[in-house]
């Protein structure tokens, strides 16, 4: 098995470290419930973990994936851009996996619009310390929209208040998947 190819398994790595102390987590894209799971079997056992997504089948493959954990999860058939609507508590780790539900009609993706808003909302709730990881995936017209903006969005971040990596294939075609990982370095007083 490839590891450096995997974008979305090196990020799971990069997170871990932050999961171990988790009080509250988000995976902003649901899908079929993986990297819920991985959150929940990341986290202690009294983190509370946010699983938004659109798609009523979404929803659905995340509770039956995720069963056992069911008590600390809250399911939200909702765009990840009403996050404030639904999450109160500052955010220790948030997880964008952007594109469309794997296994599902492809009309449904994820959008430029509602990604800004959602993005913009994780960082303002993100603890100090806490990581931000978006997985982009230029591969499709509206993921091309979604990388470019979140390219100008994430440059334009003060580095005084968060630090901002980009891991991507370099002798990939160009329109691999690659990941942001963002950190927030210092609160904004």
């Amino acid at each position: 098995m490839q590891t450096v190819s995997n974008v979305l398994e090196l990020m799971h790595l990069a997170i871990v470290p932050v999961l171990g102390r988790a009080e509250n987590v988000v995976d902003a894209t649901a899908g079929n419930g993986h990297d819920t799971l991985f959150l929940a079997e990341n986290t202690p056992a009294s983190a509370h973990i946010y699983a938004f997504d659109i798609q009523p089948q979404a929803i659905a493959n995340t509770k039956v994936r995720t069963e056992k954990h069911a008590s600390r999860i809250s399911y939200i058939l909702d765009s990840h851009e009403h996050l404030g609507e639904h999450v109160h508590e500052p955010i220790d780790v948030i997880l964008f996996n952007l594109g469309y539900l794997p296994g599902a009609e492809h009309t449904a993706v994820t959008r430029q619009e509602s990604t800004e808003k959602a993005v913009e909302q994780a960082l303002e709730k993100l603890k100090v310390n806490g990581l931000a990881v978006v997985v982009v995936y230029p591969g499709h017209p509206e993921g091309k929209v979604e990388a470019d903006m979140l390219a100008t969005y994430f440059a334009s971040l003060p580095c005084r208040i968060f630090t901002v990596g980009c891991y991507r294939l370099v002798n990939h075609k160009e329109t691999a998947p690659y990941a942001y990982v963002i950190e927030r370095v210092r609160s904004t007083d």
